[in-house]
């Protein structure tokens, strides 16, 4: 079919506009990174600027050099896969289980997921149950254990679950399948889209959660690498104490705030794309069908 005129014009206005969006969205980062490169005087003397006029990769060097930042990165990495497996696993259960028909229990279980979702008994409850019941302050499970479940992608998952062909698991019964084979061999692979999108979303809430570590970790080995960098930010000085012990010179403070920030936000850059195929049909799969 051949465009019109009109419609010329306006696809050149969405990819004019679409373009600029994407710019402003991207002067933040440009930003950070230049702020990064740039040596300590400039940031003090000018500020942050797009472009760097004396260029410096003191910051890096410090901060790839600092213990306690690479203690916290494999920290924040472990919490991050472990958390993310776990709270996969357990919500895909949980999510299959609500959606299948033969669980008479389904609607008083869906109706649960969904009070949690709405519902909480606040901060000073949430710090009782972790911390004193289930005794996990100063352990890194108190890092992991609040996030395993979250309403919100269990009914994603749900959605997406219940629009799977009922043909599937009636020919698996037939043939004699249990429920834990028919879930992790036949469930599970068809249901690659949804599952990559809870994952994404999990990896996210694990690897940009400071609150957890604030509340439930006393011991500084269990702060993970956002509670650091909340740190730094919040307090300029804070920087100081990722110098290695024995070195004396004055270490670029504003410039390892952002050497450290452009860090912590790599390994989330480089999982989406491997997602990104799965992700828009996991969402709109589990958002629209239903």
């Amino acid at each position: 079919m051949k465009l019109t005129l009109s419609d010329r014009l306006f696809s050149v206005f969405v990819h004019l506009f679409v373009s600029i969006f994407a710019l402003f969205c991207l002067l933040p980062f440009m930003l950070m990174i230049s702020g990064s490169i740039t040596e300590e005087n400039d940031l003090i003397a000018n500020g942050y600027t797009l472009i760097p006029k004396h260029i410096s990769w003191e910051a890096y060097q410090v901060t790839f050099q600092s213990n306690k930042l690479l203690h916290s990165y494999s920290l924040s990495i472990f919490i991050t896969v472990v958390g993310t497996a776990a709270g996969l696993t357990i919500s895909a259960m949980l999510a299959n289980s609500i959606a299948n028909k033969r669980n008479v229990l389904r609607h008083p279980m869906a109706f649960f997921v969904s009070f949690l979702m709405l519902f909480n008994g606040g901060l000073i409850p949430f710090y009782l149950l972790v911390s004193k019941w289930l005794n996990l302050y100063d352990t890194v499970w108190a890092l992991i254990v609040p996030y395993l479940v979250q309403p919100f992608l269990v009914f994603l998952m749900i959605s997406f679950f219940r629009n799977l062909p009922d043909e599937l698991e009636e020919a698996a019964l037939v043939d004699g399948a249990g429920e834990f084979r028919i879930f992790f061999q036949i469930v599970l692979p068809v249901a690659k889209p949804i599952l990559a999108t809870v994952a994404l979303f999990l990896a996210l809430s694990y690897w940009n959660d400071w609150l957890l570590g604030l509340l439930f970790a006393g011991d500084e080995r269990l702060y993970p690498l956002q509670l650091i960098l909340r740190r730094m930010i919040s307090n300029l000085t804070a920087a100081s104490d990722l110098v290695p012990s024995g070195i004396s010179i004055q270490p670029p403070s504003m410039g390892i705030r952002m050497a450290t920030t452009v860090v912590t936000i790599g390994p989330i850059i480089f999982l989406y794309p491997l997602l990104q195929r799965y992700f828009v049909k996991g969402i709109t799969v589990g958002a629209i069908k239903g």
